[in-house]
């Protein structure tokens, strides 16, 4: 098809039968959708997008332990509303001192994933709404140190080459996409293979189940 001057669209009709109004079309018969901000901003507007971050250098436990430090993000068992997991980020505050690789780990069981809240880290302290000045509160549980049952390792997006170098390979910040949801009983972690301190961070969404 030619391209045409983009134009003010007439009224179409679904399959249903329905019309609906369309602003624009596109040269190519497309339907314009202006993008005005990111993809994340509706939920943050109306506050159902939040992060938690350590605020202090964490040290991330080894591999698939169950006795589990880093930053964890829980669905409590019972709760009305699943979690979105939307970005991920993790940066080492020290020297690596090994080959690694980090990425997060995650997992789920019907009656709770974790098990034991070592360490819960706070709302407001390091549990924050990502609409800064808002009054939303989570429902998620996020825990630097936590019991957690039956790891599994979701996907690598960092790690080294060089170890005295500590020279990453990849990206330190993922953003998801919506690609993971926890369910009650579920949660997420910052995964490390092999020992390694530093910063973390987990931006999830909460909708209604």
């Amino acid at each position: 098809m030619a391209d045409k001057q983009v134009q003010d669209s007439t009224t179409l009709k679904n399959a249903a039968g329905q019309t609906i109004e369309i602003e624009r079309i596109g040269p190519q018969g497309q339907i314009l959708n202006d993008q005005l901000h990111g993809t994340m901003y509706e939920a943050s507007r109306i506050g159902t997008l939040f992060f938690a971050a350590s605020q202090a250098a964490t040290a991330v436990s080894v591999a698939l332990t169950t006795t589990y430090t880093g930053l964890c993000l829980y669905n409590p068992v019972g709760n009305n509303r699943d979690l979105i997991v939307r970005a991920v980020a993790f940066k080492p505050s020290i020297a690596i001192v090994a080959l690694t690789v980090v990425g997060l780990l995650g997992g789920y069981v019907s009656t709770g994933g974790v098990t034991a809240h070592t360490t819960p880290l706070v709302y407001g302290t390091a549990i924050w709404p990502c609409n800064l000045g808002s009054t939303a509160v989570p429902t998620a549980l996020v825990d630097s140190a936590a019991t957690i049952v039956a790891p599994k390792v979701i996907m690598p997006f960092c790690g080294t080459s060089l170890a005295a170098g500590a020279l990453q390979d990849g990206s330190d910040y993922v953003r998801m996409d919506g690609a993971v949801i926890l369910q009650p009983g579920a949660y997420v972690a910052v995964y490390a293979l092999t020992a390694v301190t530093g910063i973390g961070s987990i931006i999830w969404e909460e909708v209604y189940r």
